[in-house]
């Protein structure tokens, strides 16, 4: 599904216009945020937006492009999330997509792997503001966590580009679960993984479940989800 529309895209916009218009877009994939989750939500972008003033957390310096180009993808995820069960988000960067998401399923046991301490402070500290539970930042790369994550214990993990794609695979499948899943996201970035991210290869343990296409307000480049389940 292609969708594409004004969101946010003029200045001055109220509130509860903003909560409106975000809903109206994930509408299109029946996902819907309550006015308590859309209040956490901005909460969280007004303290990325203070946080970044002072902190590189993110490249984008204005709400709605952070809005467009990293919050409603992050979202977009939440097609395929259980309402309980284990999360991993591995190099969570700013909070996406992890915080977005466990506002979204906050049943969900989350984990979100960020190797950079600065960022790691910033999760901490909006996660206290948050007031969010059985969420949880771990410091250091995926690749050293083999004595403190879950082998096999994790529903659904994501990552953005973080290196080549195949690798990361690797990386994140061992923590996997049998039936579980893991979102890659591809497209519409100069970092989203350059020619590795032009197929994902298939694996024995790893398939294609489906892909989800889609295009974000204003922007007219392709992207896509990319959703892998392991093979029991």
């Amino acid at each position: 599904m292609m969708i594409m529309n004004d969101l946010g895209g003029r200045c001055g916009k109220t509130r509860k216009q903003q909560f409106r218009e975000i809903n109206e877009w994930l509408g299109h994939f029946q996902l819907r945020l309550s006015k308590d989750q859309l209040t956490l939500i901005f909460t969280f972008l007004n303290e990325l937006m203070v946080w970044n003033k002072k902190v590189n957390l993110t490249g984008l310096g204005s709400k709605n492009r952070i809005i467009h180009e990293l919050l409603l993808d992050s979202l977009l995820t939440g097609v395929v999330m259980p309402e309980e069960g284990r999360f991993l988000d591995i190099g969570s960067g700013a909070g996406f997509p992890a915080v977005p998401l466990k506002i979204l399923k906050p049943s969900l046991t989350t984990h979100l792997v960020e190797p950079r301490k600065k960022r790691v402070r910033f999760l901490r500290h909006v996660i206290r503001i948050l007031a969010l539970k059985h969420i949880t930042v771990i410091e250091g790369r995926i690749q050293d966590q083999s004595g403190v994550l879950n082998r096999s214990g994790y529903d659904v993990i994501t990552f953005r580009a973080l290196g080549p794609v195949p690798q990361m695979i690797a990386y994140g499948e061992p923590y996997l679960k049998d039936e579980g899943v893991m979102v890659i996201f591809r497209g519409g970035r100069p970092d989203s993984g350059g020619k590795e991210d032009k197929g994902i290869p298939p694996g024995d343990v790893l398939s294609i479940q489906k892909t989800i296409p889609y295009s974000l307000p204003g922007k007219p480049i392709h992207r896509e989800l990319f959703i892998l389940k392991k093979r029991q």
